[in-house]
């Protein structure tokens, strides 16, 4: 996936999670006013690609029905808001949640208590997760991807 594309995707899930968007054309002009040249069959694709469905009208991540079976609060809180993950050198994670979520998101990290991450830093809508080390990164990544997008 291009770089393009996954910004574009990380912008959809934002203003589908803050806005409600109840056709494929309310999308495309609130990404065209967000400075995204899409048309209506682009963001059709965007929408299979991402898993969008439809409840009472408006486009929603999938992710109702799984987040109800997660009984840790702080692991709900991370389905629930979580976005996307990058990794960023040997020991940084950066997650991306919708405006005004990460804190929340990154304290939830905290109260986990996973001993590999060192520490958070979350500012509006973006977390810094510092972890121990390189394999450290990667099971922490591969534990936020499967709360995020629910067991394979």
């Amino acid at each position: 996936m291009t770089v393009d594309r996954r910004k574009r995707h990380l912008k959809i899930l934002e203003l589908v999670a803050t806005r409600p968007m109840r056709t494929q054309e309310d999308l495309a002009d609130a990404l065209c006013q967000e400075g995204w040249e899409v048309t209506q069959s682009s963001v059709s694709r965007d929408i299979t690609a991402l898993g969008l469905v439809k409840i009472d009208g408006i486009y929603r991540r999938p992710a109702a029905t799984r987040i109800r079976r997660i009984v840790d609060p702080n692991e709900r809180r991370l389905a629930e808001s979580l976005l996307a993950l990058d990794v960023a050198g040997d020991a940084l994670l950066v997650l991306h949640t919708p405006p005004g979520e990460a804190q929340r998101v990154g304290n939830a990290v905290d109260l986990l208590a996973w001993s590999e991450v060192v520490g958070t830093i979350a500012g509006d809508d973006t977390i810094f997760v510092a972890v121990e080390n390189a394999s450290a990164q990667k099971r922490i990544a591969a534990r936020l991807r499967q709360i995020m997008n629910g067991p394979s």
